[in-house]
């Protein structure tokens, strides 16, 4: 009892001491800079930001800053099979709701339009001379193979199951990001519209679950929460037979290794209770921080037979 005695009398000043000390949550400021972009197969024009850190003007809080850290005014080269393609900046007005009101500056490049399985490299030389550099290669996917010959191509499924199975190849250390969606034409007009289709409802049926990013390799849709979504298109009082359905469109996003390590290091627990104290900060810019990545999507169409849109009143 009295060795706890005197181990509680030698700990207590050093508790008092360190009370006195006054708390800085700042760490010293260090100016770093960031490259981000995003490579895609299914657009002709690519994009990247340039950005740099910044101390909040009221010492805390990030959102008190209302000016535009980006980068302006640096040399962006990408090179793509033996290429060299010079990015020019330009500006896209800012629709999202944060701080800053000004349009967002990126840099551009027109009629690039990589291909599964090849390399970018990018370099951008800063204003102050530094250099950031990064590489990327599209997911080695092609379209003809990367679906299962398994995979339903009618609806309903030719074996009269009441669900539908979609099956894919697997890459080793590689996320999918599936988007299922019935595409239909309005009578009278040339625009393809689409209707996202939820793997299943939930809370009650009411809920709309729809895929995210995974490792797993298949999925499977059942008939009635197809026949909802079909269901859910017309809008108002709209008579079905003013709608033309097409198909079902798989669309299958591959993401590269970077953005597979990028989406595996921020995911935030293994349920909505927990908290991450050490959240990584994963980069693949030398030089400097931020995500250079690329994906490829790749699409599988699954056709309506006549007699099943018909019975659901639009044949």
């Amino acid at each position: 009892m009295k060795r706890f005695f005197f181990k509680i009398i030698f700990i207590l000043p050093v508790v008092f001491y360190s009370c006195d000390v006054p708390l800085n949550p700042n760490a010293p400021f260090r100016q770093r800079y960031a490259l981000t972009g995003i490579m895609r197969n299914d657009a002709s024009v690519q994009l990247i930001t340039l950005t740099k850190s910044y101390q909040p003007s009221d010492g805390l809080n990030p959102l008190s800053n209302t000016n535009d850290p980006a980068v302006i005014g640096a040399e962006v080269n990408m090179w793509y099979r033996d290429t060299l393609y010079e990015l020019r900046d330009t500006t896209i007005l800012r629709t999202d709701t944060s701080q800053y009101k000004d349009s967002v500056h990126c840099y551009y490049v027109n009629n690039l339009q990589p291909q599964p399985g090849e390399y970018i490299d990018i370099e951008a030389v800063l204003p102050n001379g530094l250099l950031l550099q990064s590489t990327t290669k599209l997911p080695d996917v092609q379209s003809y193979g990367f679906f299962s010959s398994q995979d339903d191509r009618t609806i309903p499924p030719a074996d009269g199951r009441n669900y539908i199975y979609i099956g894919w190849e697997q890459i080793p250390n590689i996320l999918y990001h599936p988007r299922v969606v019935i595409t239909y034409y309005v009578k009278g007009s040339t625009e393809k519209r689409e209707k996202e289709v939820p793997l299943y409802y939930d809370n009650g049926n009411s809920t709309p679950i729809y895929p995210a990013q995974t490792k797993v390799t298949f999925f499977t849709i059942d008939l009635a929460t197809i026949n909802r979504a079909l269901n859910e298109i017309p809008e108002g009082n709209n008579d079905k037979l003013q709608y033309t359905i097409a198909n079902i469109d798989v669309q299958m996003i591959v993401y590269d290794e970077n953005l597979t390590t990028y989406y595996s290091s921020i995911q935030t627990g293994v349920d909505a209770f927990t908290v991450r104290l050490d959240q990584p900060d994963y980069s693949d810019i030398t030089g400097g921080f931020g995500i250079f990545g690329s994906f490829v999507r790749t699409d599988f169409y699954i056709k309506f037979t006549a007699e099943y849109l018909k019975a659901l009143g639009y044949y």
